[in-house]
Order: structure tokens, then sequence, then C-alpha cells
């Protein structure tokens, strides 16, 4: 199957938390698995498209809860881009190092068509993400104990049954067979434009700035940026900048708008 196939087949709508929410904190991530849950959600017509608008919410932001990407039998509803952390391993590092995938369990869904969908969606993150098959694909249960994702582990084999669908279609991807072309120089500019990494704003404090996890003081302490550091603003939430260090996509943190001059 082609890349482009597999795409079709998995109808993805992309439904992104506002960036600045506090359960999207805009942190880059570089994925080194893929980690499945089920919503443990079985109320009626608790879809993908449901749990979607779930999570740009307020109960969403109040618990600091998100996924990468909700699966049924219709479509993959994704939250949050694949290079940015979510809340949704229960443990610092299974947030900062997997692509959470949930699927759901609503009484009108076709079980085994939703499941045959969430294979794909791994099989395909996997393949862009250059993640390993079947290793880099985990259980909730392996971060944080929790007894998750409770379908396929209830059901005999089931976790097993799934690892195998999932390498069976990543075994079976291939990239889109398209045919080489030489591009001319027709005299358009097609150079790097706005692309380049300006920094707008400068660290004030004198005895340096402590870059959040978060938009507030109770967010874990990732680095101290020193007096004159400069920054890129890319968000805002309340008082605080959501902030790259260093050129890239996301975020890298967040920092008090009060200590932060223009450049």
């Amino acid at each position: 199957m082609q890349i482009d196939e597999a795409f079709a087949k998995l109808n993805l709508v992309q439904d992104f938390i506002p960036p600045g929410n506090s359960n999207r904190p805009g942190r880059r991530m570089a994925p080194s698995f893929i980690t499945i849950h089920n919503t443990d959600n079985d109320g009626h017509n608790a879809n993908a498209a449901a749990h979607a608008r779930y999570q740009k919410g307020a109960d969403a932001r109040a618990r600091q809860v998100s996924w990468h990407f909700t699966v049924d039998d219709k479509a993959v509803f994704q939250s949050v881009p694949t290079n940015e952390v979510a809340f949704h391993a229960g443990s610092a590092q299974g947030n900062a190092s997997s692509i959470g995938v949930e699927i759901c369990m609503h009484p009108e869904m076709d079980v085994t068509v939703a499941y045959e969908r969430a294979a794909l969606l791994v099989a395909v993150i996997a393949k862009r993400a250059e993640i390993a098959v079947p290793g880099g694909v985990v259980q909730h249960h392996h971060w944080s104990g929790k007894h998750c994702p409770r379908v396929l582990r209830d059901r005999p084999g089931g976790w097993q049954q799934f690892l195998d669908a999932v390498a069976q279609v990543h075994g079976s991807l291939q990239e889109v067979d398209a045919p080489d072309i030489e591009v001319h120089d027709d005299g358009h500019d097609h150079g790097s434009g706005e692309t380049v990494w300006t920094p707008d704003r400068t660290v004030t404090a004198k005895r340096g700035l402590r870059l959040r996890a978060g938009p507030g003081t109770d967010f874990d302490t990732l680095t101290i940026l020193a007096f004159g550091a400069k920054v890129k603003e890319v968000g805002r939430s309340g008082d605080w900048a959501m902030v790259q260090i260093d050129p890239g996509e996301g975020s890298d943190g967040f920092l008090h708008v009060a200590f932060l001059d223009p450049v």
C-alpha cells in the first residue's frame, strides 16, 4: 500500500488544541514510541470527534490532559502535532518521548473496523517518524502501570494481535510512486523568505529567568536563561509567553512576560 492510499483510508481530520492552552505545552519532541490507549469512555456517541472537542474544553485544560490522535470506525482526529509533547502517558518520560493514540469504545462503534484503522494509523506514524515496529509501540500500562488499553489487555491475545496487524501494514507501506523531476530556474524567487528564525524578546531578569514546562510556577523548570538571552515568542497564555530558544518548530517552554523586553 502506498502512503497516499493509507492516508486516504485513515480519513484524518486535524482539529488541534489551540496553542497556549494549558494542555498543549508546545514543547518540541522527537518521538521514539507510540503509546496506545483506550478512551475508557463507553458512553453513547463518545466518538473520535467528541474526544477531539473535549480536549479543547475547560475540563481538559483544568486536568491538563491531551493526546495526539483519537481513532474510531469512521475517522482519525488529530489534536496535537506529532513533534509536540502531549499529556497522556501518566509519566514525564512517556509524555516526552511518545505519540499518544486513543482508541474509542462507544457502543455504536464497529470495533473491528476501528482497530483496523488504529493499526493503519500506528503503522503510518511509525513509518513517517522512523519508530521501530513492534518495539516502539507500547501500552499506556508501560509508562504508568494503568490497566490501559483495557480492551486490548482484557482480550486474550489482544495486544499481540494488534501488534501483528501493525507490523503487517507497516511492512507493506511504500512511498508514492512518482517520477523524478528537474526544477528549472524560471526567474521566480523560491528562497527562504520569512522562515529565518529571528528572536524578538530578551531576558531582563538579572539573576536569570526560569524556562517552565507550562504557563505557571507549578510547572517544572526546564532550564534557566541568563540575563540578556534572546528568544522568539510564538504564543501567549495569560502572563506567560510560549517561546523558542533556538530555531525549530513548536516551542521550548514558557517565560513570564514581566521579565521579557522587546529586542
